[in-house]
């Protein structure tokens, strides 16, 4: 009979590759990726991670136009804020937004608000966000480049927010609450286009920043409010769908959202989610984030003692986001072992958010780095 470690080891080794030192750990990139294009940030991503990867990202960069010269998906949710914004017919914007050298806002309070001109059961019929269109230009130069690097267990990653977290861009709490559900309904029916083409090659990864904020500013007994935009967009994907969980704590320019004293109220919710979890859907993995943006995540051994209490399927992955430039490879080993000594089972590494935020030089050696902690 096989043990725990046993088990952790072999799931944790994706895709068929001739390396003679196979990982122990997986890897997991979280989404965006600061270079050139989708292609390059994929090619960069399997040069450098290649069979620690169990799925891939495409890097998120999008259209680049003068107003958005790095691209337009670079920063999570504002991509799909900024897709509102043109759409004049559908929504008015009722204060502009503060907007940097990348075009996009320079923090979260000066995103543009807008007001809709569509009730929510009207609106899924206006808009689309185009998640769909991305991945069917991203998904062919995917599958090349998995054959070449002979990984043919790899998935692609789709990463898409909930309904809830477009309400950034709405002024008056009473209209996000109203709009979450209708968001819920556009974003999936563009992930469901993603899996009626690619099926079980795609896991969909649901970020929900929103989400934990809420739930850490929620007493415990009314945590499951939080969890409501998750399982209504969990109801309107196709059934069978592999999902993965993006805890996160906001990295919007590279500062926090959240700044958790300790990591109780987010075991309390993944488990919560866990226990609600539809039964026509795969939990792939939850990924922890353990850095607040630009702030590392700290070495005390003890405060990562929470993990133990994490209830997870036997199948679903823990992918500790804690790889960190500010950290020498020593600390952020000594962080892994920590949190691996709290889950007592080897887990799977990541950095806390995204990369695109980070210089390529910073990404590049943060992806080398997770290299070397999943062969440790």
């Amino acid at each position: 009979m096989k043990n725990k470690e046993d088990v952790v080891q072999e799931r944790s080794q994706p895709g068929q590759s001739t390396d003679r030192n196979p990982p122990k750990r997986s890897a997991l990139l979280v989404g965006s990726l600061p270079f050139t294009d989708e292609e390059t940030c994929m090619t960069q991503a399997l040069d450098a991670l290649g069979p620690t990867l169990f799925a891939l990202p495409d890097g998120e960069i999008g259209e680049k136009t003068p107003t958005f010269p790095k691209g337009n998906r670079i920063a999570w949710v504002v991509y799909a804020i900024e897709k509102l914004t043109e759409d004049t017919k559908s929504w008015s914007v009722i204060k502009q937004p503060v907007r940097g050298e990348d075009g996009m806002a320079v923090s979260y309070d000066t995103l543009q608000k807008l007001r809709p001109r569509h009730s929510p059961a009207d609106m899924p019929h206006h808009v689309r966000l185009g998640y769909d269109d991305f991945f069917h230009k991203s998904y062919p130069i995917f599958t090349q480049l998995r054959q070449q690097h002979n990984l043919p267990a790899l998935k692609f990653q789709l990463g898409v927010p909930t309904g809830f977290a477009m309400g950034f861009a709405f002024a008056n709490p009473i209209t996000w609450l109203r709009y979450t559900n209708a968001f819920n309904t556009v974003i999936a029916r563009e992930v469901n286009a993603a899996l009626a083409t690619a099926g079980h090659d795609v896991v969909v990864q649901i970020e929900v920043p929103p989400e934990l904020y809420a739930a850490y500013k929620l007493p415990k007994p009314l945590m499951g409010l939080a969890l409501r935009p998750i399982k209504d967009l969990l109801a309107k994907i196709t059934p069978g769908a592999q999902v993965g969980i993006h805890l996160c704590l906001g990295d919007f320019h590279n500062e926090a959202l959240i700044h958790p004293k300790t990591l109780g109220k987010m075991v309390d919710f993944s488990n919560r989610l866990v226990d609600e979890w539809p039964s026509q859907h795969t939990l792939a993995y939850v990924h922890y984030p353990f850095a607040e943006g630009a702030t590392p995540p700290t070495t005390d051994a003890s405060y990562y003692a929470p993990l133990t209490n994490i209830r997870l399927p036997p199948t679903t992955r823990f992918i500790a986001g804690f790889v960190h430039e500010k950290l020498t490879p020593e600390q952020n080993r000594h962080i892994l072992k920590s949190i691996e000594a709290a889950r007592g089972q080897l887990v799977d590494v990541a950095c806390s958010c995204g990369l695109g935020r980070r210089t390529p030089d910073a990404a590049t050696k943060l992806m080398a780095l997770m290299a070397e902690l999943a062969h440790d």
